[in-house]
C-alpha cells in the first residue's frame, strides 16, 4: 500500500489538492484517505445505537444506511489505521496533517520542512507514486495476490529482521529471481519499514496454481531469507 502524506497550514488548499488527487487514484485502484482531526472531535451523533455500542466497548461499532458504511475504533494510532487499510487491500492511503510522521510528503502552501514534492500539479504527483513510501502486512500482501492470481494458492511465511537495508536489497532480488519461474504464478518479498524497536517484519508470500502446488521452491526462497533473520 502506497502513503501519500500531505501537510499544509490550515486554508492553505489541502482539502481541494486531496479532493481532486483522490478523483484520479481511485482510477488506479481502491483509495482511502485518513485525517487527523486536531482542532475538534469527530462527534458522535449523541444517543444512537451506534454511538451506544461505542460506548459500551464496541470496537468496532458499524452502522450501515442504503449509501455507505460508518465504522467507529476506540485506538487513536495512525499505525493501527494503516494496518487496518493494508489488511483490507487498499493500494493508495492519502494521510492529511500528522505532520511528525517521517512519510515521503506533498506540502502544500508554504509550510517548511523536508518534502518530496511542494505544491505540485496532480499529473506530478501521478507521476512520482512510485517514490512514495511503502506500508506493508501480510493479509495486505496475500490480499494483492489472491486478486491478481484468481484460482491460485496462497502460501507465506513472516519472521524478523534487525537489518532493513540488507533485508530490503535480499527481497528485491528474491522477487527478480522468481518473478520468472515457471513453478509459481506471482510472488511478494517484502519487508515493513516503520517499526519503533529494530525488529523489521520480512514477508513472503507466493501464488502458486491450485492443483500442482510445488511447495520445494517456497521452501529455496526462504533459505535465501534465513540468514537475516532474528531468532
Amino acid at each position: 500500500m502506497k502513503v501519500i502524506h500531505i501537510a499544509g497550514w490550515s486554508g492553505s488548499g489541502k482539502t481541494t489538492f486531496i479532493l481532486e488527487l483522490c478523483s484520479h487514484l481511485v482510477h488506479r485502484g481502491r483509495t482511502a484517505t485518513i485525517k487527523h482531526i486536531g482542532s475538534h472531535y469527530n462527534v458522535l451523533p449523541l444517543g444512537k445505537d451506534t454511538t451506544l455500542h461505542f460506548e459500551a466497548g464496541a470496537d468496532p461499532a458499524i452502522g450501515i444506511d442504503d449509501e455507505k458504511t460508518s465504522a467507529s475504533f476506540h485506538s487513536t494510532n495512525l499505525d493501527d489505521a494503516l494496518n487496518h487499510l493494508s489488511d483490507s487491500g487498499i493500494r493508495y492511503t492519502v494521510i492529511e496533517g500528522f505532520k511528525k510522521r517521517p512519510f515521503q510528503k506533498i506540502l502544500i502552501g508554504d509550510l517548511d520542512g523536508k518534502y518530496l514534492l511542494k505544491n505540485p500539479q496532480i499529473p506530478d504527483v501521478l507521476a512520482a507514486l512510485d517514490q512514495f513510501d511503502d506500508w506493508y502486512t501480510m493479509a495486505g500482501l496475500m490480499k494483492e495476490l489472491s486478486e491478481e492470481y484468481l484460482h491460485c494458492q496462497i502460501v507465506s511465511w513472516t519472521g524478523y529482521t534487525s537489518d532493513y537495508v540488507q533485508a530490503a536489497g535480499l527481497c528485491s532480488q528474491i522477487e527478480e529471481q522468481y518473478a520468472g519461474d515457471h513453478r509459481i504464478s506471482g510472488i511478494r518479498a517484502r519487508v515493513q519499514r516503520w517499526v519503533y524497536d529494530d525488529r523489521y517484519p520480512v514477508y513472503l508470500v507466493m501464488a502458486m496454481p491450485a492443483l500442482h502446488a510445488d511447495v520445494e521452491v517456497f521452501s529455496e526462497a526462504l533459505k535465501l531469507i534465513h540468514p537475516l533473520l532474528q531468532s
